[in-house]
């Protein structure tokens, strides 16, 4: 009996060796760039063409379980001032190793985070804006960090990921760190949902609860909402703060699609205070055009785009804008 198993074994050894041996590691270079020419039609008479970003990368797969990715942006890191975002500046977005083995799947390094790319996904248009949590600073697409992702079955996954907190061009060095749990459900296949929980320790909790959900009609439009609530923001007692957004699409053509969205970000009044927390932040944020694909990997969209602070001292801002997207 223990011969034949160990008989098995080396079977099954062999076969995977060989599976392996047959595989030939591949790689390929990416690219993409936004850009854009706007004009202001209200508060403003800015008008400019803007190269916004750039992203260039290399992707490679060792073997089927495997994976390498490297990606570079050249662009302007959100805490400069508006005379340095002229300049351009290049620096990491990605450079992780991902191992899958049947449902599981391991990255590790300066990795995308999963709360956002559902949303980036059905929004389509990162290129023209981010989506809510990234937008206004409520987290980042990228960090340094591990996560760990089961998928059960066709309808349900979780993920779970071990952080830095502080985004992917401000790296710390301590050990403070941000955990996160989330989990996607699909059902009936076209409702999309997503769960998503962080937190961070110092001195006290920091937390953001995240809700997502979408509907899908047979591939012609689709509408979906998000919510998030952040708080104890930079570890600030009682200092929250509230984000809704809500998005729709509408295929008139394969061509052709209208879109429009609507983003509100408030903050709560503290005690003995007549105004909210974070007043000169708070406001909201109106999109809405048309997008044009004249073939695959490019889009080109021309929008309206707005933002009303919520303070009544400050000017609201609108904007017409032209943006594209090219990948190559």
């Amino acid at each position: 009996m223990k011969t034949k198993l160990i008989s098995c074994l080396f079977v099954l050894f062999s076969i995977s060796l060989f599976s392996q041996e047959d595989y030939t590691p591949s790689g390929k270079a990416f690219a993409t760039i936004f850009a854009n020419f706007h004009q202001g039609i209200a508060g403003t008479d800015e008008a400019a063409f803007e190269l916004v970003r750039g992203y260039i990368g290399y992707e490679y797969n060792f073997s089927p379980e495997f994976y390498a990715k490297i990606n570079v942006d050249v662009g302007s890191p959100n805490d400069l001032s508006p005379y340095s975002k002229l300049r351009r500046y290049a620096y990491f977005k990605n450079a992780c190793l991902r191992y899958t083995q049947n449902k599981l799947q391991i990255e590790f390094g300066l990795i995308s985070l999963k709360q956002f790319k559902l949303q980036e996904k059905i929004w389509e248009r990162r290129y023209l804006m981010k989506t809510l949590a990234d937008e206004y600073k409520l987290g980042s697409s990228a960090d340094l960090g591990v996560n760990f992702h089961y998928q059960f079955n066709d309808y349900i996954d979780a993920d779970f990921t071990i952080m830095n907190g502080e985004g992917y061009n401000s790296i710390q060095m301590d050990d403070v760190f941000k955990y996160g749990v989330g989990s996607t459900v699909v059902f009936p296949k076209n409702f999309t949902s997503r769960v998503f929980y962080d937190f961070t320790y110092n001195e006290i909790n920091e937390s953001t609860l995240l809700l997502f959900t979408s509907y899908d009609y047979k591939k012609k439009w689709n509408i979906a909402g998000e919510f998030i609530f952040r708080k104890n923001d930079g570890w600030e007692e009682n200092h929250d703060i509230f984000g809704l957004s809500i998005f729709g699409k509408y295929n008139i053509t394969s061509q052709y699609q209208l879109f429009a969205r609507f983003d509100k970000i408030n903050s709560n009044k503290l005690d003995g205070e007549t105004n909210p927390w974070n007043l000169a932040d708070d406001g909201t944020a109106l999109v809405a055009g048309i997008q044009f694909n004249p073939i695959k990997n490019i889009k080109m969209a021309l929008n309206y785009h707005d933002w009303y602070p919520r303070a009544a001292n400050m000017e609201g801002q609108a904007f017409i804008f032209l943006d594209l997207e090219v990948k190559m």
